[in-house]
């Protein structure tokens, strides 16, 4: 697990915690916009870096396995330190992935209180062809929340993008918010790198702004055992 100052927290003021783990080689403090509008809904945001960003998890020696273990040990860790919490498990891109194995390794703990995937990617290596972790069907019954980019692009591509998952998690809610591209979620220059390689939505400031508010209208959901109410700017195709 991480050292503390290598993680992003930015605390909200309700019982929620809400663990994100970032896209493969995307650093923590990439999500600070979006953390910070999750958090203004009530949910504290720890956005962990589980491995060392480098020319090694280039090469593929940070297997998503690993970071699924790595996932379920910080959850176990913040549950340990927050009793009473409700902690929610998330990642973007590779890391919806590793999230989405990491809560079945948790079953058997009664954790996460929901899983939240953020246009997640199956597969493994730097150019993945098919799908792996959901070759087979989710692990976890907890509620989840599949979120999907209204503009596709090669970063996720067909057949190993949030439709996939959605397919492989029958009980989750599938969401696509409209004019959202792959790495629109982040901020600063790995927004403007991730933009290049991947491609983008006109107004990514607006689209993330709605995927952090689809968020915070999850946890309140899950929270209170009310269903998930519409968020302008997305679309519910399940």
């Amino acid at each position: 697990m991480p050292a503390r100052g290598s993680q992003l927290l930015v605390a909200g003021s309700g019982a929620d915690v809400l663990i994100l783990l970032p896209g493969f080689m995307i650093a923590a403090q990439s999500y600070t916009a979006l953390a910070r509008a999750v958090a203004g809904s009530g949910a504290t945001v720890i956005v962990p870096q589980l491995y060392r960003r480098g020319l090694g998890a280039l090469a593929g020696r940070v297997p998503v396995a690993s970071e699924a273990a790595a996932a379920a040990d910080l959850v176990r860790s913040v549950a340990a330190d927050r009793p009473g919490a409700r902690i929610h498990l998330g990642g973007h891109s590779r890391g919806g992935q590793a999230a989405w194995r990491a809560a079945g390794q948790l079953r058997e703990d009664d954790r996460p209180a929901s899983v939240v995937l953020l246009d997640p990617v199956d597969g493994e290596g730097r150019r993945p062809t098919g799908p792996t972790s959901t070759a087979h069907e989710a692990a976890f019954t907890v509620p989840a929340l599949v979120v999907g980019a209204g503009i596709g692009g090669r970063c996720a591509p067909e057949g190993i993008n949030h439709r996939q998952f959605a397919q492989a998690t029958p009980a989750a809610r599938h969401v696509l918010v409209q004019g959202l591209g792959h790495a629109d979620l982040l901020d600063g220059r790995g927004r403007d790198l991730g933009r290049r390689l991947c491609g983008g939505g006109p107004d990514p400031d607006a689209a993330r702004a709605v995927t952090a508010a689809l968020i915070g209208a999850w946890i309140t959901a899950v929270a209170t055992g009310a269903p998930l109410r519409p968020v302008p700017g997305t679309t519910a195709l399940r």
